[in-house]
């Protein structure tokens, strides 16, 4: 006996992709216009919905071969790359043909701090080469390792300390100078009964306002410059920009730090130098016998 069930589907879905710059160059296609694509020997439409620089994964000089994934992309050798979603071409394939598109990579997200042990299972099996596990913690770890990006950050780093003690050492000297060349004035007012700590005080909020507002401008140069150079002068080691882009995070905490060291040298000098005791008719008669 022979049984035959006729199940009703929905119909295919139609297939879109984003594609990437050099791609449109390459197919001489645009944003919105379809495209027949060979995927498993069959040629298949494809509408392009966006377009992106370059796509992880595809950036190789050597990926001459489709990667299936639970988002595939179609790379070619030197015509760039396309991203399609596997479910909908499989539904496409099996409507069309009765076919349907092996995956040839996963993408694992392991829970946290589970990483180890998934990458030490799956590097454990018999049929599995480890070198066809790729980590994403290693792979991080070996940019930040790489000459290509190390050199730059540490070059960013060195140049942040320099100029944070730079500016801590102007501040003080900057502080030192106003203080000095109102001698006369901290002298005349001594002389008349201001009390030493008011005018110390007096001292201290008017350079702590001048500190405040350059370390406002300099924050806001320091945010806004990193993210500006570093990401075109980080390369990999084929001299190429990294995909995804280099990611720069100040993180808060290490900038307060910063912030705090460049502040407290100029705020100890201008302490010291409007708390020490000197003679007012001495430092009247330093500046040139004003008092009488």
């Amino acid at each position: 006996m022979t049984l035959r069930l006729d199940v009703v589907q929905p119909a295919p879905p139609r297939l879109t992709a984003v594609a990437t710059d050099r791609y449109l160059d390459s197919a001489g296609a645009r944003v919105g216009q379809s495209v027949d694509v060979r995927l498993d020997g069959h040629s298949l439409p494809v509408r392009i919905v966006r377009s992106v620089r370059a796509l992880p994964t595809t950036a190789t000089p050597d990926a001459t071969t489709p990667t299936a994934s639970p988002a595939p992309t179609t790379p070619a050798k030197d015509g760039g790359a396309l991203l399609l979603d596997l479910p909908s071409v499989n539904r496409v394939l099996q409507a069309k043909y009765g076919e349907a598109l092996a995956p040839t990579e996963w993408w694992l997200r392991p829970e946290p701090g589970g990483t180890s042990g998934v990458v030490t299972a799956l590097r454990a099996f018999p049929d599995l080469e480890p070198s066809q596990v790729v980590v994403r913690d290693e792979l991080a770890a070996g940019l930040r390792d790489d000459p290509f990006g190390a050199g730059p950050e540490a070059a960013f780093t060195a140049a942040a300390g320099v100029a944070a003690a730079l500016a801590a050492v102007g501040f003080a000297v900057s502080a030192t100078g106003s203080l000095r060349e109102r001698g006369a004035e901290f002298a005349i007012l001594r002389a008349l009964g201001a009390p030493r700590r008011r005018l110390a005080r007096t001292v201290a909020v008017e350079q702590a306002v001048l500190l405040v507002l350059a370390l406002l401008v300099g924050t806001a140069l320091g945010a806004v410059l990193p993210r500006a150079v570093i990401p075109l002068i980080v390369l990999t080691p084929q001299a190429t920009h990294p995909v995804p882009d280099v990611l720069v995070a100040l993180p808060a905490g290490r900038v307060a730090l910063l912030l705090a060291g460049v502040a407290v040298t100029p705020l100890l000098v201008t302490a010291a130098l409007a708390l020490r005791r000197t003679d007012p008719a001495s430092a009247l008669r330093e500046q040139g016998g004003e008092a009488r």
